[in-house]
């Protein structure tokens, strides 16, 4: 049963670097602009600390049999913020961490056919108890909506 959560009670900041931590297991959706399913997919990751870093390795295995990897290095600032990089973000992505959600706005270079092309996401994660979380990623190029990825990570 999934704890509800009250906004009120805690105020405690949802963390979602230390959240990443260890392993993690998320079987996630693409749908496009109309909300018509396109691939379903899951990702093991593997967080590490080190300092104020986790690098956190992702495995995606899509059910059309593709395969890939990512590797993100998210850093901590200040006043709950945090910034991302990884080989396939031509910009650092932002993020802030509340205190019943965490966000992140992020532009990834994805395969389109043979090329590459930018696309940004727009991800909010929410906390649903302690081992599980709710990732909502909406994909946009050029302000227009291309679709949204809806992932639940559950802790190993």
């Amino acid at each position: 049963m999934l704890k509800r959560l009250d906004p009120h009670a805690d105020s405690a900041t949802f963390d979602l670097l230390a959240f990443l931590e260890g392993e993690t297991r998320a079987d996630g959706v693409f749908e496009d602009r109309s909300g018509r399913l396109k691939r379903r997919f899951t990702v093991e990751t593997v967080g590490r600390v080190e300092g104020q870093r986790l690098i956190l390795d992702e495995s995606f295995r899509f059910d059309d049999g593709e395969e890939m990897q990512r590797t993100w290095t998210l850093e901590r600032g200040a006043n709950g913020a945090f910034t991302g990089t990884c080989a396939d973000a031509p910009v650092p992505a932002r993020g802030t961490l509340g205190h019943d959600r965490a966000a992140m706005m992020s532009t990834l270079l994805l395969s389109v056919g043979k090329r590459k092309i930018a696309m940004n996401f727009d991800d909010v994660f929410y906390p649903l108890d302690s081992g599980t979380v709710l990732n909502r990623s909406t994909i946009r190029k050029w302000g227009i909506t291309i679709g949204q990825v809806l992932m639940i990570f559950r802790k190993a």
